[in-house]
């Protein structure tokens, strides 16, 4: 074969390797939009999902201010009414709690929207978990719940958020002093695992059922358990600990019997 005869082949032979390389290329950027399409319907569904069930849990609070302020407005002027004062301090919780849930809405949208920026640097561990623990005194002597803490002698400085790192570890902890009976313990621990460090906080409380397990880091996600239903709450804590802690590169996972107790543990990437 000559020269000029070898040339029209070689060139058909790139210009095949190159439609192929196009038509690959066209692929990946269908599938690259289709599955940005997806996340973007997911998001939507979620959002849709945020707004119905924020709805209802205003709607609670806001129905009760309603219907005390008629009451106070209608007996106000009359000597035998004497609830004043139980009505105002109805009023008083219940619009602390409005704005708890208001607050706590706006906390999980800005965590997810990326709003809130990690704003990292090097965390002391060990005295971040010394100082939660000493912060919730009043909470664990108000429930007569004893917190036993045990930090490894090894655990190195961690490149995070303090104050979200913080949060992490205080609605953990007050999720697990909420649901425990009175004269149990919460056991908070951290050690060092290959690469990461892992912290956990366990409990002999009421415990989650399987069912529910899988549910519990959904926002406004509360407990059919009557037990734990009763306890005020936003359902939002253990949402924002999660978003929190996988803004961070970790991850997040619970185990959990009936009436055995409760762990959440939590793993971060070492500096």
């Amino acid at each position: 074969m000559t020269k000029r005869e070898r040339k029209p082949q070689q060139q058909n032979a790139a210009l095949a390797v190159g439609e192929k390389t196009t038509t690959a290329d066209a692929a990946r950027e269908v599938e690259r939009l289709r599955e940005e399409l997806a996340e973007l319907e997911r998001v939507n569904r979620l959002k849709d999902q945020y707004l119905s069930v924020a709805a209802h849990e205003l709607s609670t609070p806001l129905t009760a201010i309603k219907a005390y302020v008629e009451a106070l407005s209608e007996n106000w002027a009359d000597p035998s009414f004497t609830q004043g004062p139980e009505f105002l301090g109805v009023l008083q919780r219940e619009s602390t709690r409005l704005i708890r849930i208001v607050d706590r809405t706006l906390q999980i949208s800005r965590l997810t929207s990326r709003s809130q920026m990690v704003r990292r640097s090097s965390v002391d561990l060990k005295r971040l978990v010394h100082e939660v623990s000493v912060s919730l005194r009043p909470v664990l002597q108000e429930r007569d719940v004893d917190l036993n803490v045990q930090v490894a002698a090894d655990l190195p400085s961690i490149d995070a958020d303090r104050d979200l790192l913080e949060q992490v570890l205080i609605n953990l902890l007050d999720n697990a002093v909420k649901f425990s009976p009175a004269g149990r313990t919460v056991h908070l621990q951290a050690r060092v695992r290959p690469n990461c460090v892992e912290v956990e906080v366990r409990d002999h409380g009421y415990g989650i059922a399987p069912e529910e397990l899988k549910r519990v880091f959904d926002p406004y996600f509360r407990s059919g358990d009557e037990r734990i239903g009763c306890e005020r709450g936003t359902g939002l804590g253990l949402a924002i600990v999660k978003t929190i802690v996988e803004q961070h590169g970790g991850r997040v996972w619970v185990v959990s019997e009936i009436d055995r107790g409760t762990t959440f543990r939590f793993s971060l990437p070492q500096a």
